[in-house]
């Protein structure tokens, strides 16, 4: 075993560099396996090792220049196949396909091979069918779709038209749905008194306003909520103008947010079909108003409604082409019926035109003249409202009058009782009447969140409990709607009761019902047991609880800040003390030092009469001033160094 000889060169450019001559060895030598050199990396003067890859007498290659050999005859092979096929197909003449197996030319069921691919065009034809069907019935969808969607907005701006509609024409034959008339104009005269100068764009306000008081009840001028983007579209403005609107309206304070305007969660949209909730005003009631001041803004506001019905009008019209077009495009019929309701609210929208161009002037003088915006009902003394402060009702309600028995009150209600303690009868202005009406009435209460559960609960106590049966049912799912929650049982409910009584009986006739079962519920939800379920009323005494302890801590803790404070304060005048000590005459410590010597001495009397003398205020004499030299005395006798 042995190296080659390795020779060393230099190159003309100066560098010096090994050589090895050509068929030497750098390797070593190994008595056992195959040793042949690479062909290719010897020509390149590598030294490395190979094997015949094609057997013996075949050329001896490494790994990487058999792979490289192995990849260029691939590539050459796939290169001469891909022009051998060009040539091919450029030959071959256009022929008619037929079957390997059987020869025919047409798919045949009994053939092995094209039967197969017969199924399988059939297939894919059919899949295809299906497909194109799908689409169909999808586009079908989407059309019925799109028509009911621009059939749903011509409904509403058709009735949207027609209460315009109603509004004009009710308010010029004085009946109640006329109301809106004096809202806008009780607006418009708040706006005018606060506007400062006529310089500016024309407002929107007006019409955005109109939408509002036209939207409300018409009752009572509450619960009006169009929504942003609706009043921008009946308007005819953009949502940042109905906003701006809407704030002035506030500002003036004509308007009141009662509920704002939010974006609805996945489960609300789910539950109510839309994505917004929309923010809903109550409007300033017109008795509280001057109708005077009101009066002269009356033509306005019905020109602005005007306004808003010809606005409206040409938004129902371009529905209705949409409408057409799309019913045409989808090859269906408009049904008569439609089209005799279009001609029939168009008539009645013109009629309603008309007499309110005609009637602007004449409604505007008798209101101003009359004074009276609300007038009353042509019905029965016992029926009209005489105190009601709306323009009126449509449907009276019904009235009936408790039958209490009371011999100080007639048939009509009105009380017989003497008026000498009163300051007289009553004036004739404001007579008695028989039915009273509210001047802020009260919408209807909302329900309770125990309703849903506590009624069950309060029906299956009343059975466990005999002595609960006389008690109304409302009376008793109140109490345990304020004290409990809705995963109560009265299994549950009854146990709570025993474990906290200690075994002890309950009574069978208490004399107070509804006051033993509050007293119950308190002792078992306040002791100390724990409840099984959560309890309102546990809830709320442990928050007691809490606040009473964060108050007592919070007590203490002022206490000791205020005992701080009063000995720093004693400690601050001792100090100040023991600096005028320091910078006086020092009267204090001659006593302290006389008071100690005399203690010192055994003499205790002395001692404490000197100490009391010390501490007793010394009243300031002249004696304790220095000497002044006054005028006309002369030198003093020491010398002018005194």
């Amino acid at each position: 075993m042995g190296r080659s000889r390795v020779w060393v060169e230099t190159t003309r450019t100066g560098q010096t560099r090994l050589t090895v001559p050509a068929g030497a060895r750098r390797r070593i030598v190994y008595p056992t396996g195959l040793q042949t050199p690479c062909v290719s990396c010897a020509s390149a003067g590598r030294d490395t090792q190979g094997l015949p890859r094609e057997g013996e007498g075949s050329e001896a290659l490494c790994i990487p220049c058999w792979r490289t050999r192995t990849d260029a005859a691939r590539r050459r092979r796939l290169a001469a196949e891909r022009r051998a096929a060009a040539l091919e197909a450029s030959l071959v003449v256009d022929e008619v396909p037929v079957c390997a197996a059987c020869g025919g030319e047409e798919p045949s069921p009994g053939c092995w091979l094209c039967g197969w691919s017969w199924l399988a065009q059939v297939r894919a034809d059919h899949e295809h069918v299906q497909a194109l069907e799908a689409a169909a019935v999808e586009a079908r969808f989407a059309q019925l779709a799109q028509r009911a969607e621009a059939e749903q907005r011509v409904a509403e701006l058709a009735g949207w038209v027609q209460r315009l509609q109603v509004t004009v024409s009710a308010y010029a034959a004085g009946a109640g749905r006329g109301r809106a008339v004096e809202l806008l104009a009780d607006l418009l005269a708040r706006d005018a008194a606060a506007r400062a100068g006529r310089r500016g764009r024309p407002s929107r306000l007006a019409r955005v306003a109109a939408v509002l008081a036209v939207d409300s009840d018409w009752r009572t001028g509450r619960r009006a909520l169009p929504g942003r983007e609706r009043s921008a579209q009946l308007a005819g403005c953009t949502a940042r103008t109905v906003t701006d609107c809407w704030a002035r309206a506030e500002a003036l304070g004509w308007a009141t947010r009662t509920h704002h305007g939010r974006r609805l969660s996945l489960a609300e949209r789910t539950e109510l079909g839309r994505c917004n909730d929309r923010a809903q005003f109550d409007l300033a009631a017109v008795h509280h108003g001057d109708p005077a001041v009101r009066a002269p803004y009356i033509p306005v506001a019905l020109l602005v409604l005007d306004d808003l019905l010809q606005h409206a009008l040409v938004l129902l019209a371009a529905a209705q082409d949409d409408l057409d077009a799309l019913i045409a495009r989808i090859s269906g019929v408009v049904d008569h019926a439609a089209l005799a309701r279009r001609a029939q609210l168009r008539h009645a929208v013109a009629a309603a035109r008309d007499t309110l161009l005609t009637d602007v002037e004449a409604i505007a003088t008798r209101q101003i003249e009359t004074g009276i915006f609300f007038p009353p009902r042509l019905a029965s003394q016992g029926e009209y409202l005489s105190s009601c402060l709306s323009r009126g009702f449509g449907c009276p309600p019904s009235i009936t009058r408790p039958m209490s028995g009371d011999p100080s009150r007639g048939e009509g209600g009105a009380s017989r009782s003497t008026t000498r303690g009163s300051g007289g009868a009553h004036r004739v202005a404001r007579p008695r009447t028989g039915q009273g009406a509210c001047a802020n009435p009260r919408g209807p209460r909302p329900r309770p969140g125990w309703h849903g559960w506590a009624y069950p609960l309060a029906r299956a106590v009343q059975r466990a409990l005999e002595w609960l049966e006389g008690v109304p049912l409302p009376r008793v799912a109140a109490t345990l709607g304020a004290r409990l929650g809705p995963a109560w049982t009265v299994e549950t409910l009854l146990d709570t009761i025993d474990r906290a009584r200690g075994g002890r009986e309950l009574l069978t006739a208490p004399d107070r019902p509804l006051g033993y079962l509050r007293s119950l519920l308190d002792a078992a939800l306040t002791g100390k047991h724990e409840p099984p379920h959560p309890a309102r009323l546990h809830d709320e005494h442990r928050q007691a609880a809490q606040d009473t302890r964060r108050r007592d801590v919070v007590d203490q803790a002022t206490a000791a800040t205020t005992a701080r404070n009063t000995t720093r304060a004693e400690w601050a005048v001792r100090e100040q003390a023991r600096q005028d000590e320091r910078s006086g005459p020092g009267h204090g410590r001659h006593a302290a030092l006389a008071a100690a010597r005399a203690a010192g001495r055994g003499d205790h009397t002395a001692a404490r009469t000197i100490a009391a003398t010390a501490t007793m205020p010394k009243p300031r004499t002249d004696e304790d001033w220095p000497h002044t030299a006054q005028p006309g005395q002369g030198i003093p006798p020491g010398g002018l160094d005194r």
